[in-house]
Formats: structure tokens, sequence, C-alpha cells
């Protein structure tokens, strides 16, 4: 099993797909601080001669909350290309046969789906930390003043919840378990299922974050069908992973329920990986 692991984490490293998905992220979040540095600028030259044009702009916020980036690592765009990533990465080997080799070799075919699970969680890490890393070093780049909050700001005056470095490292854990918990679902089918459109549908769908519409008509026709009224609703995006995965857990007091969420999602469906590859032919 072990060689199994480290085959599959040699495969990842060699892989070409894995290195332009994660040097993408790395450069979209490295310049984020200055590009929206460089938007204001020009902004301000474009309303110079306009003074209640400047007041309303005001001057350039140079503070960067080193607990916000920690706390939502990842944005859609960057979730979509990490999932891609994954799906690629789950299909590679069916793809080419190579899967065929290997699994007459181990006591059970569910072992490769276990291998790259464990290669799936160490991925997912590494993308969360090179968006964080990325962010961090393009606004130092720009000579922003890194913040640590070791207190809770809250919203009042302020646009933005500002985290606390706990509360940003417990949202981080909590998004990587969702994370996992969204992978699992590709893994399920472009491994379980051997559908690699499939996979790049959920990436691409979840990662964008686009079933939240359909979470809306899902949750309003239960809603209407059951008659249920005020707290009793129900949103079923409150307990679906990627929708979780896109939320602000801490401000909406869904730590706890996300967390137990990507659990069972975890669990569920890499049980279900596993025994549905193990009864299929594996071509």
């Amino acid at each position: 099993m072990g060689n199994v692991i480290r085959m599959d984490f040699y495969r990842l490293r060699r892989s070409l797909s894995f290195k332009i998905c994660i040097i993408t992220v790395l450069a979209f979040n490295l310049i984020n601080g200055p590009l929206e540095k460089l938007i204001f600028n020009i902004s301000k030259a474009l309303v110079k001669n306009d003074p209640e044009a400047l007041e309303k702009l005001g001057e350039y916020n140079n503070v960067y909350h080193l607990g916000n980036n920690i706390a939502s690592p990842l944005n859609s765009f960057c979730l979509v290309i990490f999932m891609l990533c994954i799906v690629w990465f789950c299909y590679a080997d069916l793809q080419h046969g190579f899967i065929k080799n290997i699994a007459g070799q181990l006591p059970s075919r569910g072992h490769t789906v276990i291998s790259k699970f464990i290669v799936i969680m160490v991925v997912t890490l590494i993308f969360m930390i090179a968006a964080c890393a990325g962010d961090t070093i393009g606004h130092l780049i720009i000579g922003d003043s890194l913040h640590t909050d070791l207190v809770y700001y809250g919203l009042d005056g302020d646009p933005d919840k500002v985290f606390t470095m706990g509360e940003a490292c417990i949202e981080f854990a909590v998004k990587w378990v969702l994370g996992v918990g969204v992978c699992c679902i590709i893994l399920l089918f472009t491994t379980g299922f051997s559908s690699n459109v499939a996979g790049t549908i959920i990436a691409v769908v979840c990662g964008g974050g686009l079933t939240s519409a359909v979470y809306l008509g899902i949750s309003a026709g239960i809603n209407s069908i059951f008659g249920l009224e005020g707290t009793k609703k129900i949103a079923v995006g409150d307990y679906m992973p990627d929708s979780l995965l896109h939320s602000n857990l801490t401000e909406d007091g869904a730590i706890t329920t996300a967390a137990s969420v990507g659990a069972a999602t975890v669990f569920v469906l890499l049980y279900c990986t596993v025994k549905l590859f193990n009864k299929k032919d594996v071509k």
C-alpha cells in the first residue's frame, strides 16, 4: 500500500497539469494585491480634477489582515482550477490503462482509491497554502501593512469581517475538510464511475459556486410542499459541502455544521467509491 501511495505522489509531481494548476493559483493570488492598488491609482488619476469624486474614492487602504486570507484561501476561480487538477489526477491512470497493471497486484482494487484519497488530502492542503502564500506575498510586495489580529473587530465600521488568527485557523481547517469532501464527489465519478466528463462538470459547477441557485430551488420546493414557514424553513445549501465551502462559516455560525457535513461526506463517499470500484472490471 505504501508503494502505491508513493507511486501516486510521484505521478502527481511529474504531472504537467498539476504544475500548471499550482502555478496558476499561486500567480492569480500573487497579483491580487498589486492589481487592486493599480486599479485604485488609475481611478484616482482619472478623477484627479473632481474633488467630490476624490473624496468618495478616499485613500488606499494598505492594511492587510492575514486572518481574512487564511480563512478564505481559495476563491471560485482557484477552486475550479484546483478541482480540475483533481479530476485529471484521478482519471489519468484509468485513461492510460495503468490502473489495470497495478490493481491486480493488490489485495483489493479499493486500495488504489484509498491511495488517491490520501494524495487528494495533501494536494488540497498544498493548494490552500499556495493561495494564502501568493496573496500575502503580493500584498507585501506593494508595501501593505500586515496585521495578525488577535482580537475580534466585528463588522461595525469595517467593510470586511476581520478574523482573529484563532478563528481563521479553525475556518481554514474546516474548509480543508470541506474541500476534501467535494473532491471525494469528484473521486466517486472519475474513479468509481470512470467518467472524467462528470468529474469535470462537478469541478466547474461546485468549484464555481453555481449550485446555489439549484439549492435555492430545491429548498423552495420542499418548503412549499410541506408548508414550512419562518424558522422551520429548510435551506438545503446549509448542508451541502460545496455551498459551505463558499460561505463565511464563522460569521454564519456554521463551523460545527460544516465540520460534520465535511466529515460525513468524506466517509460516506469514500466508502461508496471503494465498494463500487471493487465490484467493477478494470479496463
